[in-house]
């Protein structure tokens, strides 16, 4: 698992997903989307030059046509009339939608049952006094009508009052209004007549089930339900004459169960409307639309719509404008993928590779279309080469070549499936092209890694031109056209074509690691000659500092081929990581004389500022030799914001002794921290070499002892959290440290001195 630490400062994974929106946010209406919109322009006006825009002519009702205009085919056109009278139909037959709350005489029964007890106690709690009676009295009916929504006449709730509110009563009432529930449902006013011939639909509202209703006879009308309590009153309690509190009571409590939903039938009624496919009748070919002369009537009009929509060389809708927009999308999702991927890269570097990316696609784009016209110039002057043979000569790979071994592996795949989308726009039979492109690119993505040498992009070249071959004898397998002259014309063009991309991109390499400060394997393998001008300079100045990186570069090497990393670019940077050293070597200790140190005439503080600006010096001297952004980046990264401890402590004995305070941050490096595997793996090596210096008896136990307590005091330090080194990569690193260490250390046999004679 990757080294991490849990938030710190009570950070939550909700303020990161906050902090996260925010950011997606920024980035939409940011410089990426300008560039991304740009890039699409651009290649809109690549891909289609001749804008098809030819607007038809505007023509309104009451206008007099000035010329005969007759059908030159047979078209279509919308009867608007009949197709309202089908809508009017379908919409007349609709059903009203009437909600049902099955749940209504629960509802009912728990609010009496609520308001009796509440107000039986309210009434034994607050017997009041012949002064208070009438307000308490007013307020207990008022708290009864509140809860059971029911309202009362003065002389009901003295009845009620004066019985003590029995909860029999209560559940006398609460049959009654379940039994009359039970004998229909009741709306507010009388449906029968208005929706008798072709029913309702009932929506239940507690789980939105609809059910169509035909016989409207069991709906009662809420208005006209006070004989029916009765009756049901006397049949309930077996014709006893019933109590008048408990009818007018249940008359009060009974409201409609069933409440016509009006809004959602007005949108059912829309829905059905929207869904009657529209009435069409046809215009004949050579039939006349509308003579010279005429007034346009609506009829007219819908016809002269219809006529000229249809027409090839009239599209609203232009060609350029579709591909436009479907770039700027597809370049948008590039971009925001890139960015979803950039974990630990700052701003200015996503930057770049989107500017670069922007610019190679559409160096792409124009390099197939001159192709294009090269292919077709060459196809018009030899019958044995036709443009449609020629065009597997086309680098088609060159742009995933560029992004893949500038960016990297994964970047130029998703390049690839980008770039031949887009190539393939430029052909009419787009699907052998695609798959041209993006084989070929694929694999060209997957081996161009790690080129330490010109001539490596001619050989993946060749290995392109290969695989073009193999997607060129599957085509015309499928085809049938396999043993055909042509085809093995083809062939020889494909392997052209990768060759061509080998040798497009070994020569623009060079002009784009100068434009945008990309570092490869090639420009490392230049910088690791130890006769550069700066690693001389560092030589005659700090001969110190110059053996320590030389040891540190042997060690990052090992360990990054052990784990996987980049070990060209590990070495490289070890070698120039403490370049910033050579504007005041004598200030460190593996470049002072034995009988000096300019320290002890200098405040801890000063000394820790001296040690520290070392890194800012070796990134101006970096920027000054060109070492590129990589080498740059892990020289500033190559101590995270780890402490100067040695002067932090003398600092700190003598504020013991004075009495003043420190701040810890005067001696801590500014940082960042390793943002890569490279950069951790140099700040390893390079504390655990100088560490290795101090040992007085240079065992391998006691070698492996330093390098597992060093690897561990940085983890605890949390100076490696943002390399992605895993526990599995420290203990290889620890591993190989301490066995070239050890090889360094080794005991030499003393040599006796020659007998005189």
């Amino acid at each position: 698992m990757a080294i991490k630490k849990p938030p710190q400062n009570g950070t939550t994974n909700g303020d990161a997903a906050i902090r996260l929106i925010d950011r997606l946010r920024s980035e939409i209406f940011s410089w990426k989307s300008g560039i991304a919109v740009c890039t699409g322009l651009i290649l809109t006006l690549i891909l289609s030059p001749q804008i098809l825009h030819v607007a038809p002519p505007e023509y309104k009702v009451g206008a007099i046509i000035t010329k005969d205009i007759q059908a030159d085919r047979g078209f279509l056109v919308i009867d608007r009339a009949a197709t309202e009278q089908k809508r009017a139909a379908a919409v007349d037959n609709t059903r009203y939608i009437y909600d049902y709350d099955s749940e209504m005489p629960a509802k009912i029964g728990i609010a009496l049952s609520k308001a009796f007890l509440a107000t039986e106690e309210y009434i034994k709690g607050n017997p009041g006094t012949p002064d208070t009676e009438k307000a308490s009295t007013e307020k207990a009916k008022k708290a009864f009508e509140d809860i059971s929504e029911i309202p009362l006449t003065d002389g009901e709730f003295a009845a009620l009052a004066a019985r003590g509110f029995p909860i029999d009563l209560c559940n006398n009432i609460v049959r009654l209004v379940y039994y009359t529930y039970g004998t229909g449902l009741i709306v507010n006013r009388d449906v029968l007549d208005l929706h008798r011939d072709k029913g309702i639909t009932i929506r239940e509202i507690r789980n939105q089930v609809e059910r169509d209703l035909n016989d409207l006879s069991s709906i009662l009308d809420a208005g006209k339900i006070q004989g029916l309590i009765r009756k049901n009153a006397q049949t309930l309690f077996k014709n006893k004459r019933p109590d008048g509190i408990i009818l007018s009571l249940a008359q009060k409590a009974v409201r409609p169960n069933l409440t016509f939903a009006k809004n959602t039938t007005e949108k059912r009624k829309q829905t059905v409307s929207d869904e009657v496919k529209p009435a069409l009748y046809e215009v004949q070919k050579n039939e006349m639309i509308i003579r010279e002369g005429e007034k346009i009537t609506p009829e007219d009009l819908d016809k002269l719509d219809a006529f000229y929509k249809g027409q090839e060389g009239s599209r609203f809708v232009t060609v350029s404008l579709f591909s436009g927009i479907f770039l700027t999308i597809v370049l948008l999702s590039v971009i925001f993928y890139r960015m979803s991927s950039s974990r630990f890269r700052s701003s200015r570097t996503v930057l770049t590779d989107i500017l670069f990316m922007g610019i190679v696609i559409i160096l792409q784009v124009v390099l197939v279309k001159v192709g294009i016209f090269i292919c077709d110039s060459v196809g018009l002057s030899y019958t044995l080469l036709p443009a449609s043979v020629c065009i597997y000569a086309i680098p088609f790979t060159m742009g995933t070549m560029l992004v893949a071994i500038l960016i990297g592996r994964n970047e130029g795949l998703i390049f690839s499936v980008f770039s031949s989308l887009m190539v393939a726009f430029l052909f009419e039979d787009k699907s052998p092209i695609f798959l041209i492109s993006l084989v070929g690119s694929a694999v060209a993505a997957h081996y161009i890694i790690r080129c330490e040498r010109r001539s490596a992009f001619l050989k993946i070249g060749l290995v392109v031109g290969i695989v073009n071959m193999g997607a060129i004898l599957c085509l015309s397998l499928l085809s049938g056209n396999l043993f055909t002259i042509e085809t093995l014309i083809r062939l020889v063009m494909g392997i052209l074509g990768g060759a061509l991309s080998g040798f497009i991109v070994s020569g623009l390499v060079p002009l784009f690691e100068s434009l945008f400060g990309y570092t490869t394997d090639i420009k490392l393998l230049e910088l690791a000659n130890l006769n550069q001008p700066i690693f001389q300079e560092l030589l005659m100045v700090a001969p110190g500092t110059y053996h320590h990186s030389v040891i540190v570069a042997s060690l990052v090497e090992a360990a990054a081929e052990e784990i996987g990393a980049n070990a060209m670019l590990a070495k490289v940077s070890a070698y120039y990581h403490d370049v910033g050293k050579m504007k005041k070597p004598l200030y460190f200790i593996e470049n002072q004389p034995n009988w000096k140190n300019r320290h002890d005439d200098l405040s801890p503080q000063m000394s820790s500022l001296v040690i520290i600006s070392h890194v800012k010096d070796g990134c101006e001297l970096a920027r000054e030799h060109n070492l590129g952004k990589a080498i740059t980046d892990i020289i500033r990264q190559h101590h995270g914001t780890g402490l100067v401890s040695y002067f932090h402590e003398k600092a700190k004995k003598e504020c013991k002794i004075s009495g003043q305070s420190i701040l810890e941050g005067d001696f801590r490096y500014p940082g960042p921290k390793p943002q890569k595997k490279e950069a951790g793996l140099v700040l390893l090596g390079d504390i655990i070499e100088a560490s290795s210096r101090t040992l007085t008896n240079p065992t391998p136990a006691r070698i492996k002892n330093l390098v597992n307590n060093r690897i561990q005091q940085v983890v605890e330090e949390g100076q490696l959290d943002d390399s992605d080194l895993t526990f599995r990569d420290l203990r290889k690193i620890g591993e190989t440290f301490t066995r070239i260490l050890t090889g360094i250390f080794h005991r030499r046999i003393e040599y006796q001195q020659p007998s005189s004679k």
